[in-house]
C-alpha cells in the first residue's frame, strides 16, 4: 500500500529498491549529509536488498519515497522503536538531488509521522541532523519538530568540527501544526 500526498508518497520498503538505495549512498554528496560515520565499501546491492528483506519481515517500518511517477527518490526509516515509552528515532533522506529543495521531504515527512502517530499509536519521534544540513532542519521545523539538544562538535567534516542536533517532536505538537496548516490553506 502506498500512502500519496500531492508531491510524493511513501510504501514500505522492497528488496528491489536497493539498486537506487546504493546509488543514493554512493553520491559523495547525499553520504555528507546522511553518514556519522563515512568511508568503507558501501554493501553490494544484494547485500542490500538482503537487509532490506529482513527489515521487513521483522515488521520494522522503513520506507521509499516515491516520486508520483514512481520512482524512488529517498526513504525514511523509524527505529529503535520503544513500545513502552511510545517513541522512535527517524532517520529521512532525499537521495535524488534533482528533489532537493522543492517540498518533497517535508511531504513525506508529514506522511511517515501521520502513520507514526496515527497507527503506530507513538507519542515522540527524534532524529539527528548534522548543524550545516540547513535545508533538512528547515524542513524539521515546519512540521513541529523543535531543538532539544545538541552533540556538540560531535562531527568532522572537511577539517572541521560540527554539531550534531538532536530534534524531537511529540504527536499533539505535530496534530496541533498539521491543524493550523490546514486551516491557512482554506
Amino acid at each position: 500500500m502506498t500512502y500519496w500526498g500531492e508531491l510524493v508518497g511513501i510504501r514500505l520498503l522492497r528488496p528491489g529498491d536497493a539498486g537506487a538505495l546504493r546509488r543514493f549512498a554512493m553520491n559523495p554528496e547525499v553520504a555528507d549529509l546522511l553518514f556519522e560515520e563515512k568511508g568503507g565499501p558501501v554493501p553490494s546491492i544484494i547485500a542490500l536488498a538482503g537487509m532490506i528483506f529482513s527489515q521487513w519481515i521483522s515488521g520494522k517500518p522503513e520506507f521509499a519515497i516515491l516520486s508520483r511517477t514512481g520512482q524512488v527518490i529517498g526513504a525514511v526509516r523509524l527505529w529503535r522503536v520503544s513500545e513502552g515509552n511510545r517513541s522512535a528515532m527517524l532517520t529521512i533522506f532525499i537521495g535524488d538531488p534533482r528533489f532537493w529543495g522543492r517540498g518533497y521531504g517535508t511531504e513525506a515527512l508529514r506522511l511517515v509521522l501521520k502513520h507514526a502517530f496515527g497507527p503506530m499509536g507513538l507519542h515522540r519521534v527524534e532524529l539527528h541532523v548534522f548543524d550545516f544540513n540547513t535545508r533538512a532542519i528547515r524542513c524539521y521545523e515546519k512540521v513541529g519538530f523543535v531543538h532539544e539538544g545538541a552533540r556538540r562538535q560531535a562531527l568532522v567534516r572537511h577539517g572541521r568540527y560540527h554539531d550534531i542536533l538532536v530534534m524531537g517532536v511529540l504527536d499533539r505538537d505535530f496534530f496541533l501544526r498539521e491543524a493550523e496548516r490546514n486551516s491557512t490553506r482554506q
